[in-house]
């Protein structure tokens, strides 16, 4: 029988399917209609897995909600009164706008199946953390914006099942605030942090940090945000009062003017902010239980610098993090647990690749143009695109199913040499078309990780960033960022990325090339043929791989 997950109505909506307990499919609703970050009901995701597996409601045995609709209503209930002479326009909407999600929310599951399963929003980022992982025993940490009431929570994972602990509530929120100031910085909350991430490496945080320490901190246990400075809870207009500015005195940075440095060091304190309340949450636990091994979930878990610092910043010897830790594989958690609750045991692999995957058929070729093109077997493919690799060209890869989660893992990337000068601000300017302080990451042989970067545990998922050994920080120019890091990806063996990464190594000596995913500036990752073609063409890319098929852009005379 089959079991289908979905999430939905906040942000990153996805689809997931399990047959006979294992998983066999996820995929953003983001990538079917190219909408960043799409949270509207995922009727494309789920309209393809049904004609491809031609399921019917009677071969579907449930189908999993990633939260609880009546404690969310609750919660916003509850909000929009307590602010409803404060703004009541927006008490109003609130309500209205979760009555009618939860209207089309009633009617579209039950399309799906008879059986609905609502879990509840960090028990699915908890369930899916714990469960995707290779431990046995392990803490698991949830800290994202909102979920139904809270805003952080903590579980004990056994093998078996996991007990879970409230650790903050609504509106203090830690996820909310580096959204908040995200949105300060002048760059768009629930997309934007990893550019506030990246931009933080440029500044120096000590203007800051005392301000930033008055508005959200630690009363003994409790966390508290200054909700005189934000107003996340009272409004749909933005995330700050004026009072932020007056506090910080500095004014809000509007979208796509200049960073000035007062700019890059109110980065450099957001981060450090963060780190300082995510690492008193996880040495609190780790000395209360004393357990090794970490799970991460939740947004913030995207948050590679400080997950890069758990080892020498908390006790814990080992991290696991997901490929999609936010609400895209909170439709996974919820099928996990259910499928507990009634006592299976749900097998999830380790497999980013999840969602679809297109033959190249002769219809294709027409779209290919008067560029020259010819297919390729997999020796000579590898081979053929190292000495592209090599030459210095930019390479289009597009091959097998679009990997789950936000990063390009290998199946829906852009790849470079990161040993050639200027790659980096060629990639950003004229490929990526983005802002030019932002990094790339590298993707690296699992045998040969460790002769090039400081790094404790593998990272298949590209979700801790470390340091580079000092010898290769200027070799390894164009994937390492300004403060000698970068966002490793661990490249296992027997697949075909780490075929590429051999034949790349035979010719320059690194087992080692830039990573970054398949898309433009504000678009989304390309998820069929006719997609990467027109992203080549519209790019800077020199060589698309579409499966076999190697497409050389016509150069003009």
């Amino acid at each position: 029988m089959y079991t289908i997950g979905i999430s939905a109505f906040y942000h990153d909506s996805s689809v997931c399917l399990f047959r006979d307990g294992r998983l066999i499919f996820a995929c953003e609703e983001e990538k079917f209609t190219g909408i960043k970050h799409d949270k509207s009901f995922p009727k494309k995701a789920l309209k393809y897995i049904t004609t491809q597996h031609k399921l019917t409601p009677e071969k579907i045995d449930s189908v999993c909600f990633y939260e609880d609709p009546s404690l969310k209503f609750n919660r916003v209930l509850d909000n929009s009164k307590k602010n409803f002479f404060r703004n009541p326009i927006h008490s109003i909407k609130s309500v209205v706008e979760v009555i009618s999600n939860r209207v089309i929310l009633n009617r579209e599951l039950k399309k799906v199946s008879k059986n609905v399963y609502y879990s509840q929003h960090h028990n699915s980022h908890i369930f899916y953390s714990a469960f995707t992982s290779p431990f046995k025993e392990s803490l698991v940490v949830s800290i994202d914006g909102v979920g139904e009431y809270e805003t952080a929570t903590y579980g004990i994972y056994d093998g078996v099942n996991v007990i879970i602990k409230p650790l903050s509530e609504y509106p203090n929120s830690i996820g909310l605030f580096y959204s908040a100031m995200t949105s300060f910085l002048g760059f768009k909350p629930n997309e934007g942090e990893y550019k506030v991430m990246g931009l933080s490496a440029y500044g120096n945080p000590e203007k800051y940090i005392s301000k930033l320490r008055t508005l959200i901190y630690f009363n003994g246990d409790k966390l508290i945000c200054d909700m005189d400075s934000f107003k996340w809870d009272r409004s749909d207009k933005g995330m700050f009062t004026y009072e932020l500015s007056k506090r910080l005195e500095l004014l809000p940075r509007v979208p796509d003017s200049a960073i000035t440095n007062d700019h890059h060091d109110l980065a450099a304190a957001i981060q450090l902010r963060y780190e300082e309340l995510f690492f008193r949450i996880l040495k609190q636990l780790h000395l209360k239980y004393g357990i090794e091994n970490l799970c991460l979930g939740g947004g913030c878990a995207y948050n590679g610098l400080a997950n890069g610092k758990i080892y020498n910043k908390t006790g814990f010897k080992h991290v696991w993090i997901p490929p999609a830790p936010s609400d895209a594989g909170s439709s996974i958690g919820a099928c996990i647990e259910k499928l507990v609750v009634e006592g299976q045991k749900p097998y999830i692999g380790r497999s980013p690749f999840l969602g679809p995957s297109y033959r190249i058929d002769e219809r294709y070729k027409e779209y290919f143009g008067t560029s020259r093109y010819f297919y390729a077997k997999e020796d000579v493919l590898y081979r053929l695109v190292a000495k592209e690799l090599k030459q210095g060209k930019v390479i289009g890869w597009f091959r097998d199913e679009i990997e789950f989660g936000s990063r390009a893992l290998g199946h829906r990337s852009i790849l470079a040499d990161p040993t050639v000068k200027g790659m980096k601000d060629r990639i950003n300017h004229l490929v990526k078309k983005r802002e030019g302080f932002r990094p790339f990451a590298p993707m690296v042989t699992k045998e040969r990780q460790r002769d090039f970067f400081w790094i404790n545990d593998d990272v298949p998922y590209m979700n801790q960033v470390v340091m580079v050994k000092d010898e290769f920080k200027d070799i390894l120019s164009a994937t390492t960022h300004v403060d000698g890091t970068a966002r490793v990806q661990t490249v296992y063996p027997n697949s075909d990325i780490h075929k590429l990464l051999r034949e790349f190594e035979l010719l320059s000596s690194y087992p080692i090339l830039l990573n970054t995913s398949f898309n433009l500036r504000d678009k989304t990752m390309v998820l069929t043929p006719l997609q990467a073609l027109n992203t080549f063409k519209e790019s800077d890319i020199d060589v698309l791989v579409l499966q076999n098929y190697i497409i050389y852009k016509k150069r003009k005379s």
